[in-house]
C-alpha cells in the first residue's frame, strides 16, 4: 500500500482500550508531510511487522491483516466489521470493503499520531476524544475525558479491574488541540465538555464521584465544575500530634467552600484502614475542611446517594433539588457511573 493505514474513531478507541497499558509507542514524525512518511520515525525495536508494506498488497488483504492484529490485542471480532480509518482530504476517501474512511479536512497533525506497527498508525486520544462524540453519548464522552486524563486505565472490553497507570494527557493538552483545530468536526462539543473534565483521577470510583458533582443538572449532576482531584493538605506542626501522616490528599475538593469528598470503597473496611480514615477525618475537620464520605453502599442505592449528594450540595452552598424529576435524572446518572463496577463497590 502507498500510505500507512491510520486507525481512527471507534476503532482507535477500541485500540486504546486494549493496548494502552502496552505503550509507549513510537510517535509519527511527519505523516503526509511533503517528502516524508511515517516510515521515517525513530526505529522502535518492538514495532510489529505485519506485512502491510508488501508490494502489490490488495486492500482486502490489508484489512484482514489489520483485523487479525486487532483481534490479537483482545478486540472482539464482531467490533471489526468495518475498521474506522482517517485520511487528510476527501480525494483520498475511497470506500473499500471492510474500511470506513473518515476525512480530517487538513493534514493530520503528526504529533497526534502513534505508530503501532509497520504501516499502521492510530490517532492519539486527544483526537479520539473529539471523534468520540460521533458515537458516544455526552455522558460517555465526559467519562472518557476523565479516563484520558486519569492515573488509571480501565479496559472497557474486559471484565478485569482497573490498573494504576501514569497520566498520559492533561486537560490543558486536550483543550490546546481543540483550540488549534477549531473547524474540525466534533471540536465544539469536546471543548464544551472539557470544561467539566478534571486531571488525575486515581480510580473509576473517583471519576464517578466527580461526575456526580460536575455533570449538568439536566443530566442529574450538581452542575458544579470548580473541583479538583487529590488536593494535598500538609499537616501543620501544631496538629502533628493528631496524625502519623505528614499530609493528606482529598479525593475531590471544592476550594471555594472548603468541601472535601472522599470515596471509601470496600477496601476501607479493613480495621487498620478504618483507623487511618478516622484519623485523617479528625485532622481535616480540625483544619476547617467540610468533609463528606461517599461509600459503595450509597452508590448502590438511589435514596442513600440522593441524601449524600444533598449533603454535598449543602456544604458547597448549592441548591438541593429534591423534585421527583431531578431524582430520576440523578438515579439515571448513578446507574451510568457504576455500570462497569461489576459488584466491586
Amino acid at each position: 500500500m502507498d500510505l500507512p493505514i491510520v486507525l481512527s474513531h471507534k476503532t482507535a478507541w477500541l485500540y486504546h482500550n486494549a493496548a494502552r497499558p502496552l505503550e509507549p509507542l513510537s510517535r509519527a514524525s511527519s505523516l503526509y508531510d511533503e517528502g516524508s512518511f511515517a516510515g521515517e520515525v525513530e526505529p522502535t525495536a518492538s514495532l510489529p511487522k505485519l506485512g502491510l508494506d508488501a508490494k502489490g498488497l490488495r486492500i482486502s488483504a490489508a484489512v484482514e491483516i489489520v483485523a487479525d492484529y486487532l483481534v490479537s490485542l483482545g478486540i472482539p471480532q464482531e467490533e471489526l466489521g468495518r475498521i474506522d480509518t482517517l485520511v487528510s482530504f476527501d480525494f483520498e476517501r475511497s470506500r473499500p470493503a471492510g474500511l470506513r474512511r473518515h476525512v480530517f479536512g487538513a493534514p493530520i497533525p503528526s504529533d497526534h499520531l502513534i505508530e503501532v506497527a509497520e504501516g499502521l498508525l492510530v490517532v492519539d486520544e486527544a483526537i479520539c476524544l473529539v471523534q468520540a462524540g460521533s458515537w458516544m453519548s455526552e455522558l460517555e464522552q465526559l467519562e472518557y475525558g476523565f479516563e484520558v486524563c486519569a492515573r488509571y486505565h480501565l479496559n472497557h472490553l474486559s471484565s478485569d479491574d482497573y490498573v494504576e497507570a501514569s497520566q498520559r494527557y492533561a486537560v490543558a493538552d486536550l483543550r490546546a488541540f481543540c483550540e488549534q483545530n477549531p473547524s474540525r468536526r466534533g471540536v465544539k462539543r469536546a471543548a464544551s465538555l472539557l470544561k467539566r473534565v478534571k486531571d488525575a483521577a486515581r480510580s473509576p470510583m473517583e471519576t464517578a464521584t466527580a461526575i456526580m458533582v460536575v455533570a449538568k443538572r439536566s443530566q442529574g449532576g450538581l452542575g458544579y465544575t470548580r473541583v479538583e482531584f487529590n488536593h494535598r493538605v500538609d499537616v501543620p506542626n501544631e496538629f502533628k500530634y493528631l496524625a502519623k501522616a505528614g499530609y493528606f490528599e482529598i479525593d475531590v475538593y471544592a476550594p471555594a467552600s472548603g468541601t472535601g469528598i472522599e470515596y471509601n470503597g470496600s477496601d476501607h473496611l479493613d480495621k487498620q484502614r478504618s483507623a487511618s480514615d478516622a484519623e485523617r477525618m479528625t485532622v481535616l475537620s480540625a483544619l476547617g475542611f467540610r468533609m463528606i464520605v461517599l461509600t459503595g453502599t450509597q452508590f448502590a442505592h438511589q435514596l442513600q446517594l440522593h441524601r449524600a449528594m444533598n449533603a454535598i450540595a449543602l456544604a458547597m452552598g448549592l441548591k438541593c433539588d429534591r423534585s421527583e424529576v431531578f431524582q430520576k435524572r440523578q438515579n439515571d446518572l448513578r446507574e451510568f457511573v457504576i455500570r462497569n463496577w461489576n459488584g466491586g463497590l
